[in-house]
C-alpha cells in the first residue's frame, strides 16, 4: 500500500463515483478500478459497495478513509517541513535582545540553534527593550526577545519563559541569620515587610521592572528607600554584594559567574513574583520559517532554566 492508494480511496469516497474520481485524479477509470481491486486484495476486505453508477464505503472503507486522511495530512505536513528546511539555506534572521539578557540567555540558545540550522545567518541587535519594540515596528529587525509587558500595541508576542524575581541581601546582613533556612536545595523565602527600613538599590524609572518592584513593596506595606538607581541588573547584583543595600534581581543572575562574595538570594512571599519573557513581532506579519524554528529552539532552551 502506497500513499497514492490512500489518495485514490479518499478521492473516490469524496466523489462517490469511480468515473468522477478518475477525472479528478487524472487517470483512466480502468486503471483506478484495477488499483482499488489490487488494494482490496492486499487488505483482504472490500472498501466499497458498488451500486449502479454510485459507490459507498463499507465499514472497513470508512475506517480506511478516516485514518487515511490523517496519514495524508501528516505526509503533507512532513513535506512542508522538509521544504522549509531546504528554503532556510543561506537565510538571514535579524534578532533584537537587550545586552543583559544577551549575556544570560543567548549562550543557551545560539549553540543549539546553529547546530540544527548551521546555514542561517543571525544578526543580533542589542538595545533597550523599548528601543527594540520600535525596531520591530519599523521592520528593522524580525523580532525581539524582551520581558513583558509590551509597551507597543502594534506587536504580538509569544511567552517563552516566566522570569522569577528574587530579593538579594548582602551576605553579612543580620536577617540572613534570622530567616528560616531553605528546605533541600531550594531558596528560602522572605517577607518584604522585613525590609521596610532597608536601603534599596533599584532600577531607574524608565526600566520595565521598576513599576513591578514598587508594587511588590507597596503590597508589603511600605515605599522603598531607594539610595541608588541604575539601568543594569548586574550593577544591582554587584552593589548588593558589597553591602550597600538590598535589591530585586532576576533568578538567572544566581547562575551567572561573579567576582567576590555573592549575595544571599530569597524567593519573595507575594501573589505575583514572575513576569513573562517574550518573543515580540509585528502584529499581522507572517514570521519566516527561520524565525519559527528559532522560537522553538528558544522555548526548549528555557525549559531547563
Amino acid at each position: 500500500m502506497q500513499l497514492r492508494d490512500i489518495q485514490y480511496v479518499v478521492t473516490i469516497a469524496h466523489e462517490s463515483s469511480f468515473s468522477k474520481a478518475a477525472q479528478a485524479l487524472f487517470i483512466t477509470q480502468p486503471a483506478l478500478s484495477q488499483s482499488i481491486k489490487r488494494l482490496e486484495g492486499e487488505l483482504g476486505v472490500p472498501l466499497f459497495i458498488r451500486e449502479n453508477n454510485t459507490v459507498r464505503l463499507t465499514a472497513a472503507g470508512k475506517i480506511f478513509v478516516t485514518d487515511g486522511m490523517e496519514i495524508l495530512r501528516l505526509s503533507n505536513s512532513l513535506r512542508t517541513k522538509m521544504s522549509d528546511i531546504i528554503n532556510l539555506r543561506d537565510c538571514h534572521l535579524r534578532i533584537g535582545i537587550s545586552t543583559f539578557y544577551s549575556n544570560c540567555y543567548l549562550p543557551r540558545i545560539i549553540p543549539a540553534f546553529q547546530s540544527q540550522y548551521p546555514s542561517i545567518h543571525l544578526e543580533i541587535t542589542e538595545e533597550s527593550s523599548f528601543c527594540l519594540e520600535d525596531l520591530v515596528n519599523d521592520e528593522k529587525i524580525d523580532f525581539c526577545m524582551i520581558p513583558g509587558p509590551l509597551a507597543s500595541k502594534q506587536l504580538d508576542s509569544q511567552i517563552i519563559y516566566q522570569e522569577q524575581i528574587l530579593m538579594a541581601l548582602p551576605a553579612s546582613h543580620a536577617l540572613n541569620r534570622q530567616l528560616t533556612p531553605a528546605l533541600s536545595s531550594g531558596l528560602p523565602f522572605i517577607n518584604l515587610a522585613l525590609l521596610r527600613d532597608e536601603p534599596f538599590i533599584f532600577l531607574k524609572k524608565h526600566q520595565k521592572f521598576t513599576r513591578m518592584g514598587h508594587t511588590l513593596c507597596e503590597n508589603a506595606g511600605f515605599s522603598p528607600n531607594i539610595i541608588f538607581e541604575t539601568g543594569n541588573w548586574n550593577t544591582i547584583h554587584s552593589l548588593v554584594s558589597t553591602g550597600m543595600g538590598v535589591g530585586f534581581i532576576p533568578e538567572i543572575l544566581t547562575e551567572m559567574p561573579t567576582v567576590g562574595k555573592r549575595p544571599v538570594y530569597y524567593r519573595i512571599i507575594a501573589d505575583i513574583t514572575t513576569r513573562p519573557y517574550l518573543i515580540a513581532y509585528k502584529k499581522g506579519r507572517m514570521l519566516p520559517a527561520a524565525a519559527q524554528n528559532f522560537i522553538e529552539v528558544a522555548k526548549n532552551a528555557f525549559v531547563t532554566i
